[in-house]
């Protein structure tokens, strides 16, 4: 029987759980997580840093790897970390990012992309499935008597995910018994500000947009929040939520790691590759040494060298107050314009299998276009993620932000939740108010999408019959949503294997359900990974084609399911956004 609310925030650098108690105004709690943080050393840690290591056999005892709940393979948490900034091809990190990879099924085993070759790789599927596995038997270690696959629970997720990534959480809590509903990251953020209000209505007011601007390690999302009147009652409405960005923390520190690394090169003295996860580490803790006393002129940074002791011969270099000024804070805040965009450079024709990374690493270039695409400029802010705790990124993003939409005046900054610990708190919040009541934050979808629609037409040498696509799914289609039945009728092939393609916009403008975007304009939408599906033919023979009408809703774990219904019979056939063509 379910006796708490438990939020997870599965983050790409860090995860962390909150959890509050049924029937007892108890307040959130968060639980502190067992993991290895040396060899042969447990200790219970508020953050989970979502790394995994593949140990040499002969690198630990088994002693060394011994958890609570027993000891695995593979680490994972701060020592994972900890050992792969000192080797390489052995550490996985950022596996999240790869869940809505356009080009690697999230099935395929590609990682560590660097994997030596004693080292087997494995799916981000699995690497994410590891991470959730770990904090269930954190959980239940804490709470013997009330274990979680019997909790209400909520994970959090991009809101920039789409759908497949997202099947591929829920699937991969399911293998561990686990039933959770799925939530974005910048919506768990706000309802961890909403948590922490004694009446967050005298802090907004009808007409505010509240933009939430959620920096983390690897990723940068944005979602913008409306408060409206309904009957006299304010109320909130999610209006508006970022394409993914794989652009955060992580790109700071490895920008300071390239600039020290050059200036050691300069110097005659090559590191080797293992040696740049230790410097990037070295160079993260100067930066937020600097970050945090900008009366520091300058902070050293040691490169560990192989030796008897690791650090014997160890090489050092030094960051500067400047380096922060030039390469941080002008790098990823620059001043732009109201409607700027975000800049595209030309690509390599080859490139290694990696992460879609963003070639414009100027996040106020990607909220200008991220304002420009909701057509809408915030009255409010609210900052989340790490990032923020250095009170100079903070104070001038805020700049940045009033230079660029405040009309002359200057935004308000809603006082975030805590910065690394928000999301998992709204998480755990909001299921509590799903069940005991609340202020709701209303949201769905967070683009319009459409399915691919093949327009049969006489063969001509060299081209592909047209697609159109047809919206199925509107912008702001809630979960839970009833079933709504398109317009339309197709002709769908059972019996033999299909690919469907489906497409999702680009912009916050709502689409009604079964307009049909013509195949000529098609390439203004993004497509998402094709579906290859196999439909039982039932009374019809393999390969003929069936005349249905087409159903859509959304599900209660936020999934968007399709139903094809036979015109001539009760035949039903579903289609989910579950599996990818590998």
């Amino acid at each position: 029987m379910s006796e708490y609310f438990v939020g997870i925030d599965l983050g790409t650098t860090h995860s962390a759980l909150y959890y509050a108690e049924k029937d007892t105004n108890a307040s959130l709690k968060q639980l502190h997580i067992p993991q290895l943080t040396a060899p042969g050393r447990m200790e219970e840690k508020t953050l989970l840093p979502s790394f995994v290591y593949f140990p040499h056999q002969t690198e630990l005892l088994e002693s060394d790897r011994l958890l609570p709940w027993g000891q695995s393979e593979h680490i994972v948490g701060a020592l994972a970390r900890e050992l792969g900034a000192k080797s390489q091809g052995r550490m996985i990190q950022s596996a999240k990012s790869w869940l809505c990879h356009s080009r690697v099924s999230v099935d395929e085993k590609v990682l560590p992309v660097d994997a030596l070759e004693e080292v087997e790789k494995v799916s981000p599927a699995q690497v994410t499935e590891w991470l959730i596995e770990h904090l269930v038997n954190a959980w239940n270690h804490a709470f013997p008597e009330n274990a979680l696959e019997h909790q209400h629970l909520v994970i959090t997720v991009p809101a920039s995910f789409d759908p497949a990534a997202r099947a591929t959480t829920e699937a991969a809590a399911q293998k561990l018994g686990l039933k959770a509903r799925l939530i974005e990251e910048p919506l768990a953020a706000f309802y961890a500000w909403l948590s922490e209000q004694a009446d967050w209505t005298t802090s907004l007011e009808v007409g505010d947009h509240i933009l939430v601007v959620d920096v983390g390690g690897g990723t940068t999302d944005l979602s913008l929040i409306q408060a409206s009147d309904n009957d006299g009652a304010l109320a909130l409405e999610r209006v508006s939520v970022g394409r993914h960005i794989l652009l955060g923390g992580d790109n700071m520190d490895m920008t300071l790691t390239y600039h020290v690394a050059g200036q050691l090169a300069q110097q005659g003295t090559q590191l080797e590759p293992w040696q740049i996860s230790g410097l990037t580490q070295a160079c993260r803790e100067a930066k937020e040494r600097l970050l945090a006393n900008t009366e520091l002129t300058e902070a050293t940074v040691t490169v560990p060298s192989r030796g008897r002791s690791l650090f014997n011969n160890a090489i050092k270099a030094t960051l500067t107050q400047q380096d922060i000024q030039t390469l941080i804070l002008a790098g990823f805040f620059p001043e732009v314009q109201q409607g700027e965009r975000a800049q595209s450079q030309p690509r390599s024709g080859f490139a290694a299998i990696n992460l879609d990374y963003e070639s414009d690493p100027a996040i106020t270039r990607h909220i200008s276009e991220f304002l420009a695409n909701s057509d809408a400029l915030p009255t409010k802010v609210l900052f989340n993620g790490g990032v923020f705790n250095a009170d100079p990124i903070r104070k001038l993003l805020a700049e940045r932000l009033d230079a660029l939409c405040g009309q002359g005046q200057t935004l308000e900054m809603l006082t975030p939740s805590h910065l690394d610990h928000a999301v998992a708190k709204g998480a755990a919040y909001y299921e509590l108010t799903q069940y005991e009541g609340g202020v709701k934050v209303k949201s769905g979808l967070a683009a319009n999408y459409y399915i691919g629609v093949a327009s049969p037409m006489p063969a001509i040498p060299g081209m592909a019959p047209p697609v159109d696509a047809v919206c199925v799914a509107p912008f702001g289609l809630e979960e839970g949503s009833e079933e709504v039945m398109l317009p339309n009728e197709f002709s769908l092939v059972v019996g033999e294997q299909v690919i469907f393609r489906f497409f999702q916009s680009n912009n916050a403008d709502v689409d009604s359900v079964g307009k049909v975007i013509a195949s000529f304009s098609v390439p203004t939408l993004t497509e998402l990974p094709p579906l290859s599906v196999y439909l039982d033919a039932k009374q019809y023979s393999a390969g003929e084609m069936v005349r249905v009408c087409v159903s859509a809703h959304v599900n209660e774990l936020g999934l968007l399911m399709l139903q094809a219904h036979d015109v001539n019979s009760d035949h039903v056939w579903q289609i989910e956004f579950q599996t990818r063509e590998s």
